[in-house]
């Protein structure tokens, strides 16, 4: 019979004190000190069964369900490594040249690419020589300009002293041509064909 029921009788069997036969007087037996602290004990231990024992099997049922997960996670991932190997080998069993070769191919691209940024780099040195070399003509042309239109005044003057020696040469053949009548008047044969009669 547990302490409890014991105490529980005690309780029952009599009220304050009891008496025995010397006349002395004696406690009850549920107010000892040892039959409290094992209630008490065996209360705290109930009370722990009650959330240990649950706690215990929550666990065991998680361990179980975490090894299943874990066991097939490895059996997919088996498979899933099996079928990219037959996948790989059924596309393409030479693969491994294939992709040797793309990545020369590759490697030869980038240097090719290399050689055109630096060719790319040269023209565009080139364009900056020919830009400057342009804005130095665009200079030019205005200076070229500006002496043309100081120029032109002198083409007028060159114009005005073109005419000027057309005149002259047209006076001077007038003038030879006076010249050459009035000598051939002034000429004997001149003078004297004026009086013969023949």
């Amino acid at each position: 019979m547990s302490t409890e029921s014991t105490a529980a009788v005690a309780a029952e069997s009599g009220a304050g004190t009891v008496s025995t036969g010397a006349g002395a007087d004696v406690s009850p037996i549920g107010g000892q000190p040892l039959e409290r602290f094992a209630s008490c004990f065996e209360k705290s231990a109930r009370r722990w069964e009650m959330v240990v024992y649950p706690a215990l099997f929550a666990f065991c049922v998680l361990s179980i369900y975490g090894f299943y997960m874990i066991y097939h996670l490895t059996q997919d991932m088996s498979h899933i490594a099996r079928n990219i190997q037959v996948i790989s080998t059924s596309i393409d069993p030479y693969m491994g040249p294939h992709m040797a070769s793309m990545v020369d191919g590759i490697e030869n691209m980038s240097s090719n690419v290399q050689v055109m940024t630096r060719n790319l780099n040269a023209i565009d040195g080139n364009m900056e020589a020919i830009t400057v070399s342009m804005e130095d003509m665009k200079g030019s042309l205005q200076q070229i300009t500006g002496h043309v239109k100081t120029l032109e005044p002198m083409m007028a003057s060159m114009n005005n002293l073109d005419q000027s020696t057309q005149h002259m040469a047209n006076s001077t053949f007038h003038m030879t041509r006076e010249m050459g009548s009035m000598n051939r008047g002034m000429s004997p044969r001149g003078m004297f064909s004026r009086f013969s009669p023949f």
